[in-house]
């Protein structure tokens, strides 16, 4: 055969071999689990044998000592009688292999020239026996000896005693304790091998179970990953993988609503971009065509001119999110004119409320009306904050620190988020209370309210109640940039809502001009 046939044929005979191995679950969860239970096994039989070996061989042979250290009394005393009575040596070997278990124990009885009776058939040539008896060390000592010896042969128990009545000595052979100590190693063996037998069984049912579980998580997953969310993976099991599995299903609910939720903000954001770029299209062929006269050309460039700001205000909530996202969101604290920066907001808006045919109310701004004042260059009146030392405030003013172009923005969500959902002819209620030590302002609509479960969910990106769906355009990411806004500043917006009695919402700001206000805000902003 040629090499590349060589390289073919072992190829094939890979393939072969990893096809049995993957039926067989080699190095999947089957092969480790038997791994762990024979390597648990072969420790701990290795430990017990090494026990019992000392422990439980040294107890039975303490125990067959004694027991062969009494059959040998009785050997002596069945002796002493039939040399009391005048047996005959046939009677006296028939009596003593009436009491000698058959190849396992044997009875010798030695005169002093050395020649013995033996009974019984411990199957040993007389030479052993021989070394046997002067290993055992026998005396003339009346007192009986039991020894364990061991030779080529194997082990036994020596039990001797020198009968002065007799003038002779009586010597027990027995191997007893080999066999039953053989037979604990063999009833050992028979268990190493049931609970290897059991182990693998258990380990081959178990590791099917927990691979269909796992196999079903996996299949689960792919479809997650396919975008398929509703699909469900089937596991009540209360254990770890029960608990991922309800966690998977769990988190595909979450990524399904999520995905509509970005279905749902692509589809506002496409209507919200299309309506006012189809106004201004339209308004303005029709001006360049003449279509509109010449004295009402004012009128539609208003109309442009707002789409125009709709449109400025939805991308800025875009690049807004964008920059959250992607960590660069910053805000730049200064001291500021709350109440100011309110009064100017609310008149500029004013066209706004009367387009959606909407009231508002001002409570609690000191000096009631707005004060005139002179407008820094390149600056709105009441955002001309300042990074430096800090000033008292003059009458009227609420100083506060934070970022007054991102807490405009704050308030410009709020009071649209409370036009957009406040019935024709209502009011926005907008107060600020000053404390000693912070400012809070509350923005209140009349509108339709929402219930507990959507108050919780309005901070979310992309979600909108299904209210809001109800032809009152929106992106769903107004309110979680002011939520981001607010805990950059350290101030938690809180907000208070029932169906059909409107919704408030609530946040404080740090008083400036006070003692260690800096150190208060930079507490509340770390935390």
């Amino acid at each position: 055969m040629s090499a590349g046939g060589l390289k073919d044929a072992a190829r094939r005979l890979g393939e072969r071999a990893a096809a049995v191995a993957r039926r067989l679950g080699v190095g999947g969860i089957f092969a480790k689990l038997l791994l762990i239970s024979l390597s648990t096994l072969a420790v701990t039989f290795l430990v017990y044998n090494l026990l019992s070996s000392q422990l439980v061989g040294r107890d039975m042979l303490d125990r067959r000592q004694g027991v062969e250290g009494a059959e040998l009394r009785r050997t002596i005393t069945l002796l002493e009688t039939a040399a009391r009575d005048g047996w005959s040596d046939d009677s006296i070997r028939t009596a003593l292999q009436l009491v000698v278990p058959p190849q396992m124990k044997s009875i010798l009885i030695i005169d002093r020239g050395g020649r013995y009776m033996q009974i019984g058939q411990v199957p040993l040539p007389e030479s052993d026996i021989r070394e046997l008896i002067a290993s055992a060390g026998i005396g003339r000592s009346p007192e009986a000896r039991t020894e364990m010896v061991e030779n080529d042969s194997g082990k036994y128990i020596v039990s001797s005693q020198y009968v002065p009545s007799l003038d002779r000595y009586v010597v027990s052979l027995s191997t007893g304790f080999q066999r039953e100590f053989r037979r604990v190693q063999n009833l050992n063996a028979l268990a190493i091998g049931i609970a290897i037998a059991v182990s693998v069984l258990v380990s081959w049912a178990f590791s099917r179970y927990m691979t269909r579980r796992i196999r079903r998580m996996s299949l689960g997953a792919e479809q997650f990953a396919k975008g398929r969310f509703e699909t469900k993976i089937a596991d009540r099991s209360a254990d770890e993988l029960g608990q991922l599995a309800g966690s998977l299903n769990r988190m595909a609910g979450e990524l399904g609503a999520l995905e509509q939720m970005r279905r749902d903000f692509l589809a506002n954001v496409s209507h919200d971009l299309r309506s006012p770029l189809t106004s201004i299209h339209g308004y303005l062929e029709a001006i360049l065509d003449g279509t509109v006269p010449r004295d009402k050309a004012d009128r539609y460039l208003r109309i442009t001119q707002d789409q125009t700001a709709r449109l400025m205000k939805l991308v800025s909530d875009l690049l807004d999110m964008s920059k959250i996202e992607a960590g660069q969101f910053d805000v730049v604290p200064a001291e500021f004119d709350l109440a100011d920066m309110i009064r100017l907001l609310l008149s500029r808006m004013e066209s706004t409320f009367s387009h959606h045919s909407v009231r508002y109310e001002i409570a609690g701004l000191p000096g009631g009306e707005r004060r005139e004042r002179a407008e820094p260059e390149g600056a709105e009146a009441g955002m001309a904050g300042t990074a430096g030392a800090p000033r008292a405030a003059e009458p009227g003013e609420v100083l506060v620190v934070g970022d007054p172009h991102r807490l405009e923005q704050v308030m410009v969500n709020l009071l649209q988020n409370a036009m957009a959902f406040s019935p024709h002819g209502s009011t926005v209620h907008v107060t600020l209370e000053c404390g000693p030590d912070r400012a809070c302002v509350s923005v209140r609509d009349e509108g339709i309210g929402m219930s507990e479960e959507q108050a919780r969910r309005i901070w979310e990106r992309f979600y909108k109640s299904d209210e809001a769906r109800g032809g009152r355009g929106g992106t769903g990411i107004g309110l979680s940039i002011v939520k981001h806004i607010l805990d950059a500043h350290g101030s938690r917006i809180e907000v208070r809502s029932e169906p059909g009695q409107g919704s408030e919402f609530r946040f404080c700001l740090v008083r400036a001009g006070l003692a260690g206000s800096d150190e208060q805000y930079r507490e509340s902003s770390e935390k």
